[in-house]
This record gives structure tokens, sequence and C-alpha cells, in this order.
């Protein structure tokens, strides 16, 4: 198999800085769709995550109108 990176070193990985270890294929999209649902259902089990408390925390994107010469 031509992989970037083996499936026992990602687990290892992951395991090591408490991550979530997903396998997929950017080329062939196998377990991308799985990964996606896996992933949002994470989300939705850790409520910290989307909390309204959370809701101000990041960037705020604005569009701002330029005036003359820029």
């Amino acid at each position: 198999e031509n992989r970037e990176v083996d499936r026992n070193e990602g687990l290892k990985f992951a395991r090591k800085h408490s991550m979530l270890f997903i396998e997929a294929s950017a080329k062939t999209c196998d377990g991308v769709q799985c990964a996606f649902e896996e992933l949002v259902e994470k989300i939705i089990q850790t409520p910290g995550l989307w909390e309204s408390e959370n809701q101000n925390k990041g960037v705020k994107l604005t569009h701002r109108e330029e005036g003359p010469g820029g």
C-alpha cells in the first residue's frame, strides 16, 4: 500500500496527544464521509465546543466598503 502515515504510527500519535484517529484517503475519498460523520458526532458530544458561552470567542469578520482610492 502507498501510505503517507502507517496506521500504527497514526494510532500511537493520536493516543499520545489525546486525539481522535480516523483513517481516510484524500486520493480515493475512502473513509472521508465516515471521518466527517465521526468528527461531527464527537463535536456534538462535547458541549464545550458549541455552547453559547463560547460563541463570542474568535474573530469577527465584517464587510467594509472601501472609499475612493482604495
